[in-house]
This record gives structure tokens, sequence and C-alpha cells, in this order.
């Protein structure tokens, strides 16, 4: 006979060690107490009747102490129950024999074991246990009626005072309200049972949807969290983790303002105050991490509320805009850009006609005209000026104009590796900065060999400007692979070259600004060479990064599409 289905065996073994446990307490209350009371009567202990009733105590504990071994090696535990409880009825029937017969007290015994089975075993082993019950208390007064069996408290035995109509009558009313037992105990066993399967269900039920909910919400891309009324975080998804670098035991418990710092970074203009009673459906905050990105996240905020419409808190869901952010400010730069360079390539071409006759008409006259050694100095300033003129007109037009040029492939190690070799022989790299490189071989892309090698003659003189007193440029060139950010997409292959130095660092507030036309920190600067590499780069279907801090040094990120 197998277990029910919905009870377990380790359920099932709970509610046998019970059954043991309640038996010897039964049996040591129920005899022990009827031995006191013995005593205080006759103050004899061994009375034949008593020393049958100790033979029961000990053979009930042994018998106990049998079952505790045998139970974990029992494979069918049903039918070691059954066998438990058969054995229970012959101690009752033992001790209703013992103490009496038809003015035993302890008939009740019986009832207990039938609640016990219907407990174990339901309606079929109440009503077999009740059946069992009768046959033993019926065959127990008929015997001890009749004579078969004497009596052993050693006087006349008490049946002989009673009518057959009595023992009969006796032996009837105790069945009925055995086979009542057996039915209003299985009948709230089979009721527990039933209860206990449609727990089972909705538990089941219950967890399918609790732990589609958690993998809804962990799977999600967004970042989730749920704040109480004091404003503590009490959920924070996967993404939140990944996007924030915060664990989820770092965040659990922690004010939303600790982790954001929503306070810092909201304007007072705004006219937002933070807390529970006031919701700002979106706003969007700057995230530094501890790892030292900065990041710019997005959020969305709402009411979290409770089945009947309370508010428990809030709920907040967010994403990581930083490269939307990065996008936006790229495209305004290329707008900027284009408006100014066609304005700088009109311009440049009105000048660069009169500046070289003028140039020209300067050079002959100092050439032909006897001047004295003041005058000889002022024309030779005048030139030098009109050359320096004619150089900013030039790096106008390759600001205004990129795209110039034959475009071919070219191997970018190598040309890398030129401009480095003529970068350290050249008066800009001082013998206190150390250079490095570490190129992987055949980079190749297509483009324009010189505009490229004014990219890295310019960044490499940047970073050597910010290390007046000596430092190091290190040149990093490698193949990087970008996952597809849709399904149709191509796996796009870059080629990725890092510049990364250990001077003073641009300072966060005008990293935005550097790529930025005229906008320079140094005194002669134009403000041009960072532009023009900016123009290059992005004629070149390129991009440029950079990561900055303040006396921490700067790494620049550019990323060319390799030809496969």
């Amino acid at each position: 006979m197998l277990l029910h289905s919905v009870e377990s065996r380790e359920d099932f073994l709970r509610k046998l060690k019970w059954l043991m446990f309640s038996r010897l307490l039964i049996i040591t209350f129920l005899l022990g107490s009827t031995v006191l009371i013995h005593f205080k009567e006759t103050s004899t202990y061994l009375e034949p009747y008593l020393v049958c009733l100790y033979v029961i105590i000990i053979s009930t504990y042994l018998l106990t102490l049998v079952y505790i071994l045998l139970i974990n090696r029992v494979k069918n535990l049903i039918s070691f129950a059954y066998l438990q409880i058969f054995l229970d009825l012959v101690y009752v029937t033992a001790i209703v024999y013992i103490t009496g017969g038809i003015e035993s007290i302890f008939s009740f015994l019986y009832i207990l074991s039938i609640i016990n089975a219907s407990i174990l075993l339901y309606r079929h082993g109440g009503l077999t246990i009740a059946s069992a019950s009768s046959i033993l208390y019926g065959a127990c007064l008929d015997l001890e009626y009749y004579g078969v069996i004497p009596s052993l408290t050693g006087n006349i035995p008490s049946v002989i005072y009673y009518k057959a109509s009595d023992i009969f009558y006796t032996i009837a009313m105790n069945i009925t309200g055995f086979y009542a037992s057996a039915f209003l105990s299985s009948f709230l066993a089979e009721q527990v049972r039933r209860s206990k399967e449609q727990l089972k269900e909705k538990e089941v039920d219950f967890k399918h949807l609790e732990a589609l909910h958690d993998n809804i919400v962990q799977s999600i891309n967004s970042g989730i969290l749920t704040v109480n009324k004091k404003g503590e975080i009490t959920s924070f998804n996967r993404a939140a983790q990944e996007i924030t670098g915060f664990g989820l035991s770092e965040a659990l418990g922690k004010e939303f303002d600790q982790i954001f710092s929503l306070s810092k970074n909201i304007s007072p203009d705004d006219n937002h105050k933070i807390d529970l009673n006031n919701l700002i459906p979106r706003f969007e905050i700057p995230f530094p991490r501890s790892d030292g990105r900065q990041l710019f996240l997005g959020f969305s905020s709402s009411f979290l509320r409770d089945k009947t419409g309370n508010i428990m808190g809030k709920i907040y869901t967010f994403q990581d805009l930083t490269r939307y952010r990065e996008m936006e400010e790229q495209i305004k730069r290329m707008d900027k850009l284009a408006a100014i360079g066609q304005l700088a390539a009109g311009i440049a071409h009105e000048i660069r006609n009169p500046l070289t006759s003028l140039s020209g008409s300067i050079q002959v006259l100092r050439d032909e005209t006897s001047l004295n050694d003041e005058n000889r100095k002022l024309m030779n300033i005048a030139l030098r000026e009109a050359k320096r003129l004619n150089n900013l007109i030039t790096d106008f037009l390759l600001f205004a104009q990129p795209e110039g040029g034959e475009k071919k492939e070219i191997n970018l190690t190598s040309l890398i590796e030129e401009t480095l070799d003529l970068f350290t022989h050249s008066p800009e790299c001082q013998e206190t900065i150390r250079v490095t490189k570490a190129l992987s071989p055949n980079l190749i892309i297509n483009g324009n060999a010189e505009h490229l090698k004014q990219v890295f003659w310019n960044l490499l003189k940047n970073a050597a400007q910010s290390q007046p007193q000596g430092g190091f440029i290190n040149v990093e060139g490698q193949i990087e692979n970008r996952g597809k950010n849709s399904p149709g997409e191509n796996l796009k292959v870059n080629a990725r070259i890092s510049i990364r130095d250990g001077g003073c660092g641009i300072p966060r507030e005008i990293q935005s600004k550097i790529f930025d036309p005229f906008f320079t920190t140094r005194e002669l600067g134009s403000g041009l060479g960072l532009a023009i590499t900016y123009r290059i780069i992005t004629s070149h279907k390129g991009e440029i990064n950079l990561y900055s801090e303040k006396n921490r040094g700067t790494e620049v990120v550019i990323l060319f599409p390799l030809i496969c």
C-alpha cells in the first residue's frame, strides 16, 4: 500500500513518531496513576493484576524502543503503522481484562487507537481498527462472562452480577462508540487531507507565479527597485545590481538617497521635494560608480500599492542613458562642427589668396629693398606671422573638409609605429617621458594615411604636454569584437587603439568641450588640434572616447572598423 499522493514519507514518519510518543505518555500516566491509587488503598505493589500492569508498561517501553530502531529501516510504513496499532489493541484489551473487564474504566483506550488510525490511515484505517476493537472487546467480555478466562482480581468475577443482556448492551454501546469515533475522526482527517491537497495545489501555483514574477523582474534589462514608506530599499533586481555596481546585500535596507544621492543631483529650481509624499514621475541624474565610471541614469517612478489600494512605498525603474547622452552630445557636436566647418572653409579660401599675395610681396620687398636691421627684423616678423596664419588656414581646411584625400587600405599598426618613431625623436617628446607600445599585427583599415598620422600626432603631443615633468605614454592596439545590438545586425569587428598617459588629467567639467573648435586651456593653443582629430576620426567612420580624472591621467580610446 502506497502513501497518499499529498503526503510525503517525511510527513508520515512525523505522525508515526508522534503516535509512539503519545503511546508512552498515555501508558505511563494512566497505568502509573492506577498503581499509585491502589497502593494508597492496599499498601502493596505485588498483587497479581498489578504485576500484569507492570509487565504491560515495561513491554510497551521495550516495544516502542524496537519501533524506534526499525522506523528508518522499514520500507512499507503503512503496514508498519497497522502493526503498531493492532499491537496497541492487544495491549488495550489486556488492560481492560486486567482492570475488571466490563467494569474497567480503560475501554476508552480503544477510541484513542481508532483516532490514531484515522489520523494515520484515514477512513480505511479507522474502520479497520474500529472493527478489530469491536472484536477484541466483545471477545474479552464474552470469554470472561462464560468463565473461559479467569479473573485476575482474586475475587469473584464481577461479570456474574450481570445478565447476558447487560453484557450484550455494554458491548453494543461500545461498538457503536468505536464506529462513531472512526467515522467522525476519519471524516475530520479526510477534511484535513483535502485541505492539504488544496493548499499544496495553491502553494504550487503560488510558487509558479512567484517564480514567473521573479524571473520576469530579474530578466528585464531595466533596473527595478522598490522602497518602503521609510524610503528604504526592499528589492533590487539583477539589472539594477549590474548598472549600479551595488550587490543585493549592499542595497537592501539602505535609503534610496544613500545609493543614488538624489537630493544632490536634482536642482532646487526643479521645485521637487525628495520624499514619499511627492512623486517625481521622471527624472535623470548623474551616477558615479565605485569603479570610477560616470553614468547617467534615467528614472521612472510610481506608487507601490497593496490589494486595497493603500500606498506601501514606491517602485522605481531606471536605465543607463550614458550611451544615449554621449550620442546626443556627439550629434550636437557634429552639427556644430559642420556649421563652423562650412564657415571656416569659406573664410579660409577667401583669406588664403590675398594672404599668399601679401606674403609674396613682403618677401620681394625684403629681398630687393635696402633695409636696416630693425626694418628687416619687422619684415621677418611679418613673414613669420603670415606663415603661421597660413598654417592656421590649412588647419581650418583640414577641419572643414577631413574627407578630402584618397582613402585606401592601410596597415594601422605600421602607421602608428612610424608615427611613434617620428614622435620619440622630435622636440615634442621630452627625454623624461617613457613611451611603450603593444600593438597587434596587421590592423587593416580603410583610410587616409596622412590624416590618420595627424590624429595620432595630435594625441601624442597632448599626452606629452600634460606631463611637463616627465611620465609615460602607453599605446596599445588590438582587435575588439562588439556584440550585436539587434538580431539582424552584423557582428562589429574594430581596431581598438588606446593612448594612455600619467599626466594631470582633464577636469570633469570641461571634458565635454575638449573636442569643440577653438576651445583650449593652453595660452598659445589654437583650439583646433582635438577638433581636427575628432573630425578626421568621424570621417573614417570611427569613434573616439575619453576617460580622464584630474591628476590621475587620461586614456583616449579610438575605434576604427576593420577590413575583414
